[in-house]
């Protein structure tokens, strides 16, 4: 059997090219953690932390069980509240990782506390939620984080020659690369945000 992979499976969702373009989003199944405060924070380390304990004890502690398929873990995600102008102490965010479509809120509670037990990490502060985004906008950004607005742009002018309209502020980012083993110009990260037509 091969291991599920959700990069695979929703190749249209997670394989955005380097220009704008419209994707439908399907209901997906994510552990979350939500915060505030700037990506460099302790907070934000620590939601990366337990998502990854949770996935990580998810994948190896069930194989026995009946209801578990093999699977990769999908990358980082994160939605982003925040508008630029604000202080970083400031900034709203959802960080997140995508996972099986087998997994309930019974398996999660189940794994939230084996994870807590074994890793003494806070996993109470995580949840879990089917996430349905719909019709978006979305780009492969490939650079530093902190060049993402030409990206915006373009994803801007996108909208305005097809017709679409943001929902609201926030966005999405997935993390294709590991900033501490990538150069800064390598990264890769697919930008997306929720679109109406109009």
């Amino acid at each position: 059997m091969d291991n599920f992979d959700v990069k695979k499976t929703y190749a249209s969702v997670y394989g955005a090219k380097e220009q704008p373009s419209l994707v439908t989003v399907p209901p997906l199944p994510y552990f979350i953690v939500d915060g505030q405060g700037e990506p460099a924070g302790k907070e934000y380390a620590q939601s990366v932390e337990i998502l990854y304990g949770l996935s990580f004890t998810l994948k190896m502690a069930y194989k026995s069980e009946s209801w578990y398929k093999p699977f990769v873990v999908a990358p980082l995600e994160g939605v982003w509240y925040a508008c630029q102008e604000e202080a970083r102490s400031l900034w709203r965010w959802s960080s997140m990782i995508c996972q099986p479509d087998f997994v309930t809120s019974d398996i999660f509670s189940q794994v939230q506390v084996l994870c807590r037990s074994r890793k003494k990490i806070p996993t109470e502060l995580s949840r879990f939620s089917i996430v349905e985004d719909g019709l978006c906008v979305t780009m492969l950004h490939r650079g530093p984080y902190s060049e993402e607005k030409r990206s915006f742009d373009a994803m801007e002018s996108f909208c305005l020659e097809n017709h679409v309209v943001r929902n609201g502020d926030m966005h999405r980012e997935i993390y294709l690369s590991d900033p501490r083993k990538t150069a800064p110009e390598k990264l890769k990260t697919i930008l997306r945000y929720s679109v109406s037509r109009i």
